[in-house]
């Protein structure tokens, strides 16, 4: 670079080495959160606030996500568990799809319900998956243990401690469900909240549904609804930083990086403008 000047270096910094150091303050924040501070929506808010207001005792039935959805919906499931298992409440997971059991064992490998003092079978448990859509949800309302003779395990429901005393919808606070499929999102309105309005739904779709969950929620039969991008705010809400504050961090930094760049590349042009003669 023999006889360039400062600012021609700054002027005509190589691609290559922009696209290195993005790539670097990426990769930092994804190996070790940053904790950035992240502003919290309002959509997340409501969802905290609905889960923070839960009587004692109160019984939530989750829903989770599929499989196939698992990586969209990661960060909004681990922080909703960590939120709800240092709550006094009691817990009934649900499998939609057949898959859904290996993301149940996905997401407790990374929230454990010990750490909060939580028994299975005492304080939460899981009925499997049931088949038929709707009409699993609707057989859940109408009679639980009809529907679930048994949990995931093959444990007779009525060896179950907490599950003695659930006989329909009637016993539930809250239902809270991550999908990416409408028919799922509708259907526990359809089957649950038009039967029983006063249940507080919780919904986590994909963003590009949002639009036809939207006048649901304007309804007032979802009270919280949001779509999966935002789990970085909920893990800092509640203070647990996971893969959504990573992701959220790993954005910033290379906004950042970009943002210094746009800064230099402008000043050593004006720069350079004004030693030819002036900015024109």
């Amino acid at each position: 670079m023999a006889g360039k000047s400062i600012i021609d270096v700054l002027e005509n910094i190589p691609r290559e080495v922009i696209y290195t150091i993005v790539l670097i303050a990426m990769i930092i924040p994804l190996l070790r959160p940053l904790g950035l501070p992240v502003p919290v929506s309002e959509p997340i808010k409501k969802w905290y606030d609905a889960i923070e207001s839960l009587p004692p005792g109160s019984l939530v039935l989750i829903s989770h996500c599929n499989l196939g959805a698992y990586p969209a919906f990661d960060s909004m499931q681990v922080a909703t568990l960590h939120h709800l298992f240092s709550r006094p409440v009691k817990l009934v997971f649900f499998s939609i799809d057949a898959t859904g059991l290996v993301v149940y064992d996905t997401l407790l490998s990374k929230v454990d319900p010990k750490a909060y003092g939580k028994v299975y079978g005492v304080d939460y448990f899981h009925i499997g998956y049931i088949p038929g859509g709707e009409t699993a949800m609707k057989a859940l309302a109408e009679d639980f243990k009809a529907a679930v003779p048994s949990d995931y395990k093959g444990t007779p429901i009525d060896q179950i401690p907490m599950a003695k005393d659930i006989k329909d919808i009637r016993d539930f606070t809250m239902i809270i469900c991550f999908t990416s499929a409408g028919e799922t999102s509708i259907g526990w309105i359809r089957q649950w909240i038009v039967v029983r309005p006063e249940i507080k739904y919780l919904c986590c779709v994909l963003d590009m549904m949002l639009p036809t969950m939207r006048p649901y929620y304007e309804a007032g039969q979802v009270a919280a609804l949001t779509g999966s991008a935002p789990g970085g705010e909920y893990e800092f809400l509640i203070g647990k930083p996971g893969s959504g504050i990573k992701k959220a961090d790993a954005f910033t930094g290379a906004q950042l990086i970009l943002l210094v760049f746009i800064i230099i590349g402008n000043i050593a042009s004006i720069a350079k403008r004004m030693g030819k003669g002036g900015v024109r």
